[in-house]
């Protein structure tokens, strides 16, 4: 055997060595629970796309016996948060205000839409906090956003008191904790994940990833899913689905209950 594949499996061996002793030492870190999120099996989100008349859309939706909505929200020019989507930037009648007021007893996953970078979107975290103070609401919602930033300065504003989801860069860590041999180093600095598409190359809503933040305290929901696959990833432990039809997905869900 020569010098350099000496050297070589002494390297490997070290790193093997470190790895099971972290993984001796370290153990996952769990999120502690959130109220908003604790839920008995899993809960059907609509999301509210038609922001010309969100209200009825909710009502029609509440009525079905939905757990909750799903709602893009940006700050207007005078300060007031309301409901947008993509097909719609301009600003809604519509504000988060009047719909919390209107069902204090139902889940809200609102996602901030306002970048960072934007004079409305530096102001968001702490007026949107302000809001759910107001409306003491505080233990009814979930805040995501695409921007990281967005929820970690949420997250400053609430002092983790409420429940947040994670942004991009945050689901592209946990997973590439997930299938390295590190997962149990990963620290997750949030409560809920919201799985759509995929994550690069990859699709993030597998079995094996959703059992890793499980074990974590993270609860996973998932949207733009097929819906014959319900049934299937509720199996495999998610939590809640946010969809445009929410009677289909209820329906599927019925079915698992049955069996």
């Amino acid at each position: 055997m020569g010098r350099k594949t000496k050297v070589a499996l002494s390297v490997g061996a070290a790193g093997a060595a470190a790895w099971a002793a972290s993984k001796a030492i370290i153990r996952p870190n769990a999120r502690p629970g959130k109220k908003a999120l604790h839920f008995e099996g899993p809960i059907v989100i609509q999301q509210l796309t038609d922001i010309t008349n969100s209200e009825q859309q909710a009502a029609d939706a509440a009525s079905l016996g939905v757990h909750g909505f799903a709602m893009d929200v940006k700050l207007t020019a005078n300060e007031e948060i309301v409901l947008v989507n993509n097909e719609h930037p301009e600003s809604s009648h519509c504000s988060l205000k009047d719909m919390l007021a209107l069902y204090p007893h139902l889940l809200f996953i609102i996602r901030i839409a306002d970048s960072p970078d934007t004079y409305e979107g530096s102001l968001m975290p702490s007026k949107l906090w302000k809001l759910l103070e107001e409306c003491e609401a505080q233990e009814q919602v979930a805040v995501i956003s695409q921007y990281d930033e967005q929820v970690d300065r949420f997250n400053l504003y609430t002092q983790h008191m409420a429940a947040v989801g994670a942004g991009v860069a945050e689901q592209k860590q946990a997973y590439a904790a997930y299938t390295s041999r590190f997962g149990h180093l990963y620290r997750p600095r949030t409560d809920l994940f919201v799985l759509a598409g995929k994550i690069g190359p990859f699709q993030p809503a597998s079995e094996g990833f959703i059992q890793f933040l499980n074990k974590l305290n993270i609860t996973v929901y998932v949207e733009n899913y097929e819906t014959d696959d319900v049934i299937k990833l509720a199996q495999s432990g998610i939590s809640g689905f946010i969809t445009n039809s929410p009677e289909a997905t209820m329906a599927q869900l019925d079915t698992l209950l049955e069996q």
